[in-house]
């Protein structure tokens, strides 16, 4: 068996192969390599391997065997994802979705309603919770036991009491001081209210009441109202007889206009005793002798000045007439009584 031996080149060769001349290195290198025994005749020579760190990888070894093959290596191709787009929504789903849930919520709404209606769940619970509230009131002396009044003149008392619609013992707690002043404001002789809570048991009221202005009768019936023509009692008592009267519709609300105008003239003012609305457009003026003043419905405070000074001059309202037309600007027209146009007649004198 011949023997191996291995070259530079890792490779193997026989015995009898000629080694490969070396290389001469240069004179100042690190010195010639020394020439290497030979092994002695008929000895046995072992395989050696010269450079092994030299020897290329196991991963470069295989690379290099597979290229003398003839493969190539393949490369590992990345995984793509794939984003498959969806299809998209119907353009009904939506509003349906909508639609369909308002239309569940309201038949829900619907049913526990009817539900709490038929089993009166929430009557039980609100008298329920009044009970304990009176309960507890009235444990700790939070009751309604005294109402103070204060400012009240005309109005009654009973109509109060009605109003705040409070009785003794109830719980103070349960009186609202807003809900009450509205309903004591709705009465007619209240012009403006105030209402307070004084713990632990009392209510104190303050009023305000209007001040009679006239009376005012419409339908056949007379009552009194303010200056703003609030209708404040609809009985007239006696009381208020003084009072100048308005009569017809629309008389409550213009009256404080007319007593204005006629009082520039107090000793002619005196004297009236009904003003009459007309169509609500002007006045007709009844005096204490029965004596009936028709005043335009444009110029009236002109017509009334020119009345007082016909009176101051002439004293006209004392002569035998019945009426005195001043819707004319520039005339007057008077009425006579029968009487006194019999006696103009005989005498021949045109009335």
């Amino acid at each position: 068996m011949r023997p191996l031996t291995v070259d530079r080149n890792d490779r193997l060769r026989g015995s009898k192969a000629k080694p490969k001349k070396q290389r001469k290195l240069p004179f100042f290198g690190k010195g010639r390599e020394k020439p290497k025994a030979k092994p002695p005749a008929g000895a046995k020579s072992e395989p050696r391997f010269g450079g092994l760190s030299s020897l290329p990888s196991l991963p470069e070894v295989s690379t290099q065997f597979t290229n003398m093959l003839g493969f190539k290596p393949q490369k590992k191709q990345k995984k793509q994802k794939t984003t498959a787009r969806r299809k998209p929504a119907p353009s009904w789903r939506k509003p349906a979705l909508i639609c369909s849930s308002v239309l569940l919520v309201a038949i829900a709404v619907a049913g526990i309603s009817n539900f709490l209606s038929q089993q009166q769940i929430s009557e039980q619970l609100s008298g329920w919770i009044d009970e304990q509230q009176q309960a507890m009131a009235s444990a700790f002396g939070l009751t309604v036991q005294n109402i103070s009044v204060v400012g009240r003149n005309r109005t009654d008392p009973k109509n109060i009491l009605r109003a705040l619609d409070v009785q003794r013992g109830d719980s103070i707690l349960s009186v609202d001081p807003a809900e009450a002043r509205e309903r004591l404001e709705t009465l007619g002789w209240v012009q403006t209210a105030s209402i307070m809570r004084r713990y632990p048991d009392e209510l104190f009221i303050t009023i305000q009441e209007r001040r009679p202005f006239a009376r005012w009768q419409i339908d056949g019936q007379t009552g009194v109202i303010d200056r703003s023509g609030a209708l404040v009692a609809k009985k007239a008592a006696t009381e208020f007889s003084h009072l100048p009267k308005v009569v017809g519709e629309g008389a409550n609300i213009h009256a404080a206009e007319l007593f204005d105008m006629l009082a520039q003239t107090p000793t002619l003012f005196t004297r009236v005793k009904n003003a009459i609305r007309i169509r609500d457009r002007r006045w007709n003026l009844e005096f204490d002798n029965k004596v009936t003043v028709l005043l335009p419905e444009d110029g009236a405070a002109q017509a009334w000045m020119k009345l007082h000074a016909m009176q101051q001059e002439k004293k006209i309202l004392n002569n035998d007439l019945m009426a005195i037309d001043l819707r004319s600007g520039d005339r007057m027209y008077v009425r006579l009584k029968p009487e006194a146009a019999a006696l103009r007649r005989a005498d021949g004198k045109e009335t």
